[in-house]
């Protein structure tokens, strides 16, 4: 690592005060109201009924809907999963019937003949100012239909299967499209309101913009006075924060949704336990090695469909990130373990990645990247569909994450400080590891050797006192319980783990859980990190080279998930955001190719139509633009065609981002198309 380059030195443009943080502050509240008034306003209201076995209506929850537009299964089974009352209705062992009633008004443009139809698995039923309106399958039913509001209400039952329904409409000379939500609204007022908050966001953009073109006016006639001087010279800190909200808001949008349900129900395994812990004061939640607990001790659970057999005590992981999202549940005002819900649970894993990205930046910066690559670091970190969907998981590894990332800034503030505590804190976190998943001695490991290569050999002994300090508890925890069945589970795991170079190459393969997805990403960072290899940054190898070691010898017979690599993109990140520096620098097409047909190319096939994606001119014409200013330079260098090279690269950067803001808005239908791709 860089000393010269640690975080806690004092930068231009990194200067403390009070107005920096009000400033940052005013600028995340700007972006937030914008990103606001600019959200779908329009929808109908959708009462989302279950029919019990002797006919009668539940209500289950009531919502706006910006649309009847469910394409994907998920999409409706969540509004049952997160709202079903099980202290009331009971627990579902089947996924109950789906009964959806929406009414509100429509919004018709002009005066027309317009055309409906629905895509349903089940039953569907719609009418228009009261007069039914006949549906049919692969069918369009015209209506003549007078400009202004018009009452309209949609029924959609789903007894069994997957639901999925569409209500579409064609207007005058238009396309079949599902109906807009600015054409929908419970009433009148709620229509016009969504004009006017998009008129105000477009106000507030334009004055934005005059605001953004003024100061950068004063910062180029160089009057180096006033909030122009501060906003110059601390842009890294406004950029630091403008990511963060980025990074929340990609995170949050649909965050309850994708990953599916039960895609892996390691998710309720966490939250099952802990909120058991917290509440009956034992850990309880279903286990991969039931067979190994006594009869008496083992319940089986069918829910929404799913089977699941809870054993008592739980000791197939260590139980810190399950402690965690039980309290943040409990504080959430959750009754019954089978209430802790996605929408529930995954704020925690959310929120862990906004500090590591925080932490990421002193990271880079401790490994020897420049601000700029610093900041590009953490642009990666935050918009990479692949990283943003696996920390929505609730997994360990999440946790684990941070606590990585930690244990490395402390042990170069140790080396820096040389005092006791700083080693103390990097034992604190190693300890915290080995609560958090038994993948943590990577964490351990990892410490210890880069005290022992700085010659802090007592901070190694006190940073390891205190790791076996916590390994300690542990057991005790678990003597505290059951130290037999303790004991049988850990033998259990240990007989189940394989080793072979099979492992390394899984590690290879891009996975959010289980299944692939934007492999090219990926590969693009394992890529990037083997451009580090001979670089001086390549310190930032070690911590990725002992966790993939230990993960793969860890890994049990079935196979390496995707959550398995979530404490590694941080380091790869590091390295993505160095060779992004670089390749805008140097603007050539050594750089930009492998960067093309990776990352971008990926990006590119998710976000554009399929029609688009597949089209062999698109592609042609695509590669032809993008590598074109790199041949032309390459026959004739000279400032301008250096220049229109750089612009190429930047173009191709933003494009990155851009299209995988648009796959993370799309998410559903992108990532449902996705699932089962081997």
């Amino acid at each position: 690592m860089e000393r010269e380059l640690g975080p806690s030195e004092d930068r231009p443009g990194w200067r403390r005060g009070p107005s920096s943080y009000v400033l940052v502050v005013a600028a995340a509240a700007y972006l937030l109201l914008i990103w606001g008034l600019f959200r779908p306003t329009g929808g109908l209201p959708g009462a989302y009924y279950s029919r019990a076995t002797d006919g009668r209506e539940i209500l289950v929850h009531r919502r706006i809907d910006h649309g009847v537009d469910f394409p994907v299964p998920q999409q409706l089974d969540a509004a049952y999963l997160s709202h079903w009352d099980v202290k009331e209705w009971g627990v579902p062992d089947e996924r109950p019937p789906y009964l959806v009633r929406w009414s509100g008004l429509l919004l018709v443009p002009s005066n027309g003949k317009y055309g409906f139809s629905v895509d349903a698995r089940g039953e569907s039923a719609l009418s228009i100012d009261a007069v039914p309106v006949a549906l049919r399958p692969d069918a369009i039913t015209v209506r003549d239909l007078q400009a202004g509001l018009h009452r309209i209400a949609f029924d959609y039952l789903s007894a069994e299967g997957e639901a999925r329904v569409i209500l579409r409409w064609q207007p005058p000379g238009g396309a079949l499209r599902p109906i807009p939500a600015a054409s929908l609204g419970a009433d009148g007022a709620a229509i016009n309101r969504g004009r006017v908050r998009r008129l105000t966001g477009w106000s507030l953009i334009a004055v934005g913009a005059v605001a953004a073109l003024f100061a950068w006016a004063r910062a180029h006639r160089r009057r180096a006075g006033g909030e122009t001087a501060w906003i110059v010279a601390n842009r890294s800190r406004l950029a630091l924060g403008a990511i963060l909200i980025l990074a929340a808001l990609l995170r949050f949008h649909d965050y309850a949704l994708v990953p599916f349900h039960n895609e892996t129900a390691d998710e309720y395994q966490h939250a099952w336990e802990g909120w058991h812990l917290l509440h009956e004061g034992a850990p309880v939640s279903w286990s991969f090695f039931a067979g190994s607990y006594p009869a008496s001790q083992i319940h089986g659970l069918q829910w929404f469909g799913n089977g699941y057999v809870l054993v008592r005590p739980y000791f197939d992981h260590p139980p810190l990130m399950s402690i965690l999202v039980g309290l943040v549940s409990s504080l959430a005002g959750v009754n019954h373990f089978l209430e802790c819900t996605l929408s529930v649970m995954r704020p925690v894993p959310i929120i862990l990645s906004l500090i590591g990205i925080l932490l990421l930046h002193r990271l880079a910066l401790v490994y020897g990247a420049s601000e700029r690559h610093a900041l590009l670091a953490v642009l990666v970190y935050a918009v990479l569909p692949v990283i943003v969907m696996s920390h929505r998981l609730v997994k360990a590894e999440n946790l684990l994450a941070v606590l990585f990332m930690g244990a490395v800034l402390l042990v170069e503030r140790h080396d820096r400080s040389g005092k006791a505590q700083d080693a103390a804190l990097v034992g604190l976190l190693c300890g915290l590891s080995i609560w958090t998943k038994a993948p943590g001695v990577a964490v351990v490991v990892t410490a210890v050797v880069l005290l022992l290569s700085r010659r802090r050999f007592r901070g190694a002994a006190l940073a390891l006192l205190v790791t076996a300090g916590f390994l300690v508890l542990y057991l005790a925890y678990a003597a505290a319980f059951d130290f037999g069945i303790f004991l049988e589970i850990f033998r259990v795991q240990s007989t189940s783990k394989w080793a072979s170079f099979e492992g390394f190459l899984d590690l290879l393969q891009g996975r959010v859980v289980e299944l692939h997805f934007g492999r090219g990403w990926y590969l693009w960072l394992l890529l990037c990190a083997g451009v580090m290899a001979f670089r001086k940054e390549r310190a930032l190898l070690l911590p990725v080279a002992i966790y993939a070691g230990l993960i793969v010898l860890m890994a049990d017979f079935r196979v390496l998930y995707g959550w398995n690599r979530i404490p590694l993109y941080p380091f790869l990140c590091v390295a993505a955001g160095i060779y992004l520096g670089k390749m805008i620098e140097a603007s050539d097409l050594s750089r930009v190719f492998p960067f093309a047909i990776t990352a971008l190319a990926t990006g590119l096939t998710l976000a554009l139509p399929p029609p688009l994606a597949g089209s062999r001119p698109a592609v042609a014409l695509f590669a032809l633009v993008a590598v074109a200013p790199y041949l032309v330079r390459l026959a004739h260098e000279t400032p301008l065609t250096t220049r229109l090279a750089r612009a190429t690269t930047l173009a191709l950067v933003a494009l990155l981002l851009l299209t995988s803001v648009a796959v993370i808005g799309d998410l559903p239908e992108i990532y449902s198309a996705t699932r089962g791709v081997q």
